[in-house]
């Protein structure tokens, strides 16, 4: 953390938000409008911004403006500036009006929920009744843009390429990858099935994402002679095509925890194996507060003891 009477640059919050503003509607006119200001007001401060970054960060023209390469490589530090001051703001005010510690941003993929709830909740409550905490609901692309500019404290995502390196990785579980299909389905007989057993047949994944890369990228370098034929945004979509025997679904086994459906059944894949990692990500730097990290902490622990005793229950 840095020195608190290190000299900060002279800009102010409002300053950088006039930037952000104007990258994202790309027009003075419209961005004075928007924050109420005059046009030579903006212009001073976006002169202002360049004079103390050092360098030029738009380019004005008759048909609008547009960011330099330098431009563009500074708005992302600019929007989580914003985002953290709108977080930390948002706390202090909740601090001053009803007490606590603040805000705990949790961020997760949809399929991680069962890890979560109901008890993590609940744990939380009785180890940290201050802290208020809410979860954001959110695709593993998403979360990783969300991690980077500051708008959730950690979450709980799967790993793959696109990692960035400024996202910590603190692995939970493997997650193997399997094959929704009907009950009356030949290869329902068998409790693994292996992959080119599946040629031939009309398969449904998720259209974009951790999942699909993962898959797309096993049918690549295997060489497997699948017929992907219907990509699609949602789970149910997936579940839809498999009860009208459509399709038959590909997709990791935790987004099945919830499956109550006697027409459906859950068939694991092999040869080869593939599995996506599940696992608590953060920046690696120290949290915003010392009860962040504490919460950060508690949870990896509690994570880990579920899974270590859910494991050596099926053993």
């Amino acid at each position: 953390m840095s020195e608190p009477w290190r000299r900060l640059p002279a800009l102010s919050l409002k300053q950088i938000q006039y930037f952000v503003t104007l990258a994202q509607l790309r027009s003075f006119t419209d961005t004075a409008n928007r924050l109420a200001i005059s046009q030579p007001a903006l212009s001073s401060a976006l002169r202002q911004i360049e004079s103390v970054l050092g360098g030029k960060l738009l380019n004005r023209t008759a048909q609008g403006v547009s960011l330099t390469e330098q431009g563009e490589a500074v708005l992302p530090y600019a929007e989580r500036l914003l985002n953290t001051a709108h977080s930390a703001f948002d706390d202090m005010q909740q601090i001053m009006r009803q007490g606590g510690d603040g805000t705990l941003r949790i961020g997760l993929v949809p399929s991680v929920s069962t890890l979560l709830f109901p008890v993590v909740p609940q744990l939380l409550s009785e180890y940290f009744p201050d802290m208020r905490v809410e979860f954001h609901d959110l695709t593993n692309d998403a979360l990783l843009l969300e991690l980077e500019n500051g708008s959730v404290d950690f979450g709980i995502g799967a790993t793959d390429s696109t990692v960035p390196d400024s996202v910590a990785i603190y692995p939970l579980l493997e997650d193997p990858f399997v094959a929704v299909i009907r009950r009356d389905d030949p290869l329902s007989e068998g409790h693994n099935i292996p992959w080119r057993q599946l040629a031939k047949r009309d398969i449904a994944l998720f259209s974009k994402g951790n999942v699909s890369r993962l898959v797309s990228s096993l049918i690549e370098s295997n060489r497997l002679n699948l017929r992907v034929s219907y990509r699609v945004d949602f789970q149910e979509t997936l579940y839809g095509l498999v009860r009208s025997r459509l399709a038959l679904a590909i997709l990791p086994e935790l987004y099945t925890a919830t499956l109550n459906d006697d027409e459906l059944t859950v068939i694991h894949l092999q040869q080869p194996t593939l599995s996506r990692t599940v696992a608590m990500m953060r920046k690696p730097a120290p949290l915003r507060s010392p009860k962040t990290e504490q919460c950060f902490q508690f949870l990896l622990q509690t994570f880990h003891r579920q899974i270590k005793e859910k494991a050596e229950r099926n053993i």
